[in-house]
């Protein structure tokens, strides 16, 4: 009596209130920052990419040009910041530096990773700008990350309690023995609800296309898990780092959300133009 099992154990226990207690702060911190915009949210997503490309180094590092991998973190938080004025010339210049480090990769190989990583690091923090255009508070411009970042957490959240309580067959056993397809549906269906309801409180209007297009970032975000699943278990590293209590490192955590920002500035570039909010979220 009073015997937990592994499972319940790992559900209940001191590793949840870890990870509920980082989320809420790193939550708080995040919509802080997004609600204010400007600069100021251009500045956390630039910190954050640094911090991403910091833990992909530790994952696929040591390169023995040490100066090159000094040179990609100050790149990416340049690159970030810029984006709030010229997100395309910042875009098309991470190209660029990623296809300089590529040409040097003929003398150490190993730098096809460190031009990788600044793509990984440094699009996403990008997206994250250029989505969250307006320094305006309450605009379509903030509502829009607000629908990408709840969609991710919800996505997270109930994957994670899903496949817990759930179980059974597992979805990418190669990559990540602990997900399971009732852990994808779970997530995918609670981020489907979560982009209802941010539509209907905000009073979008074509609520079933914020509701696919809920469900089409919860694929992503899920398929941006297992890529870097792939990538811990190509060096054999459990976590991206010990920064986060109960998540490990930052890219732990984003995996999902780098992918699923992407893919929604894509969207919305695709179908609004210059108003990148409009177009992924008005149909």
């Amino acid at each position: 009596m009073g015997t937990q099992t592994p499972q319940a154990s790992g559900l209940f226990g001191r590793e949840l209130l870890l990870r509920i207690a980082s989320a809420l702060v790193m939550g708080v911190v995040a919509l802080g920052f997004l609600w204010w915009g400007g600069i100021a949210f251009a500045v956390l997503a630039a910190a954050m990419s640094v911090l991403i490309l910091h833990e992909w180094v530790g994952i696929t590092g040591p390169f023995r040009l040490r100066l090159a991998v000094r040179v990609a973190y100050a790149f990416v938080a340049f690159s970030v910041i810029i984006a709030t004025d010229q997100p395309v010339q910042a875009t098309l210049f991470t190209w660029v530096v990623a296809g300089g480090i590529l040409l040097a990769a003929s003398a150490d190989r190993h730098l096809v990773w460190l031009a990788g990583g600044l793509l990984y690091a440094t699009l996403p923090g990008i997206a994250c700008v250029m989505l969250r255009d307006s320094s305006a508070a309450g605009s379509l411009d903030s509502i829009a990350v607000i629908f990408v970042f709840l969609v991710v957490w919800a996505t997270d959240t109930a994957a994670y309690f899903s496949g817990r309580l759930i179980g059974g067959p597992k979805l990418a056993p190669r990559f990540s023995p602990k997900k399971t397809w009732s852990g994808a549906i779970g997530g995918a269906s609670a981020a489907v609800v979560v982009g209802l309801v941010v539509a209907l409180v905000a009073g979008i209007e074509g609520k079933l296309w914020a509701a696919a297009i809920a469900f089409a970032l919860s694929v992503v975000s899920q398929f941006g898990d297992l890529g870097e699943s792939a990538l811990k278990r190509r060096f054999d590293v459990k976590d991206s780092g010990a920064l986060i209590p109960g998540h490990g490192g930052i890219m732990d955590r984003v995996d999902g959300l780098v992918a699923a920002m992407v893919v929604a500035v894509i969207i919305g570039l695709l179908r609004g133009g210059d108003d990148i909010a409009a177009g992924l979220l008005v149909w």
